[in-house]
């Protein structure tokens, strides 16, 4: 079956991007995480098994910078709609119409999330009609369809904590198979932070296998690691 991989991105300028870390850190800084973290997830996942590998970029006219951040394995696409919902709505609408039968769609900046948990998102979807990856905040960081059903992920708020209920009361609602694939933590304060040096740090200790280089290197820079 025909796959599509996408990753949502957005310029890493300061003050465009993690607004809860610039708060703990500085605009800057926090722009630098986000770009190290984005990197490195295009160059892990530039090797994953997939028909199409799309790499969403906002905002309109920043698709020079967003094009700095990955490898010609990715193409590039200007997110299209205001909310997360919408801009979902439009991958997934047009990945269908080009012949492709399973989406999955990683919407986390997150650097470690694993592989693993991609390639299951997309095995599960061979019987399933949606599969979602809850975040430990009651969001989510990833989503994949079978199916064209655009209402499932309109009309709520995707910052707010209770997006991985509301997506469920609405597949329920819709009589749809539901699969999961296992939590992962977000980067989005100073806590989140915290978590990932810690998780960089015992990766390291561990082998360093799945560790995201360039978030590590600017970790280290940071003095968030030792």
């Amino acid at each position: 079956m025909s796959t599509l991989f996408a990753l949502l991105a957005t310029n890493p300028q300061a003050g465009l991007v993690k607004p809860g870390l610039a708060q703990a850190l500085d605009a800057p800084t926090a722009a630098k995480v986000y770009r190290s973290s984005i990197m490195d997830l295009c160059e892990r996942f530039a090797t994953i098994s997939v028909r199409s590998r799309v790499l969403a970029y906002a905002p309109r006219g920043a698709r020079q910078e967003v094009a700095l951040l990955a490898s010609r394995q990715w193409r590039l696409v200007q997110q299209q709609g205001e909310s997360t919902g919408q801009i979902l709505e439009a991958l997934f609408e047009a990945g269908f119409r080009t012949g492709h039968q399973r989406i999955v769609v990683l919407l986390s900046d997150c650097p470690t999330v694993p592989d693993a948990f991609v390639i299951q998102a997309f095995d599960r979807l061979m019987v399933d009609d949606v599969v979602i990856g809850p975040n430990t905040s009651g969001g989510v960081y990833l989503v994949g369809v079978s199916l064209e059903r655009p209402e499932l992920f309109l009309g709520f708020d995707w910052n707010a904590p209770g997006v991985f209920d509301a997506i469920v009361d609405r597949a329920e609602a819709f009589g749809l198979v539901m699969g999961l694939v296992p939590h992962w933590y977000e980067v989005a304060d100073r806590a989140g932070l915290d978590l990932l040096s810690s998780h960089v740090r015992a990766l390291s200790l561990s082998g360093g296998e799945g560790m995201p280089k360039r978030t590590q290197t600017l970790l280290q820079k940071l003095r968030l690691t030792e």
